[in-house]
């Protein structure tokens, strides 16, 4: 269900979100130990990886609202609590990018950047439109491609979406002070 492993200064943790994540449940137990027991002297960054999203601007003809709000209530305040610099996400088959720091819907607030990458090759949510947020730095619904992450130290790290084909559709550079 979950595991982590650190490369170069970077700590990755992998959770399910098909698994409860409440409070007190084995993985939310497991995922507080895990992130407690980091060293940021040697691994800054932390990147948490999970297949649904806890942020999510599309609008469907049913809802995935529930398990996002799911997620937001019972893991949000940790990896807050844990400084988490980038959640990855899958699920949904677009792309999006939040503001730096979300936390409850707020940009510049102390969380994470979120990244939604669903474009690896299912048939991408066409039919969707955005829900209007403050939230969202970028969207895009009609690339496949996928996500690159460079660690270049410390402080900075540089997130790409590129397109099949290459084009680099989406980039953002995370900085922070430690």
């Amino acid at each position: 269900m979950e595991y982590s492993y650190d490369q170069p200064l970077l700590h990755t943790v992998m959770l399910s979100t098909e698994h409860d994540m409440a409070m007190g449940s084995s993985q939310y137990v497991w995922l507080e130990k895990d992130l407690g027991a980091v060293d940021r002297s040697i691994t800054p960054w932390v990147v948490v990886e999970m297949h649904r999203p806890m942020y999510n601007p599309e609008l469907h003809g049913w809802t995935g609202a529930i398990v996002s709000e799911g997620l937001q209530n019972e893991v949000e305040d940790l990896l807050v609590k844990s400084k988490v610099d980038l959640v990855l996400n899958g699920h949904y088959h677009s792309y999006f990018r939040s503001c730096d720091g979300l936390y409850f819907y707020e940009c510049d607030n102390g969380g994470p950047t979120y990244i939604t990458i669903g474009t690896g090759g299912a048939p991408l949510d066409g039919e969707s439109s955005m829900i209007p947020n403050d939230y969202t730095e970028y969207f895009d619904k009609k690339h496949w491609g996928v996500g690159r992450a460079s660690v270049l130290n410390a402080t900075a790290m540089h997130w790409e979406f590129v397109a099949v084909g290459g084009e680099i559709m989406d980039e953002v550079w995370l900085t922070r002070d430690r």
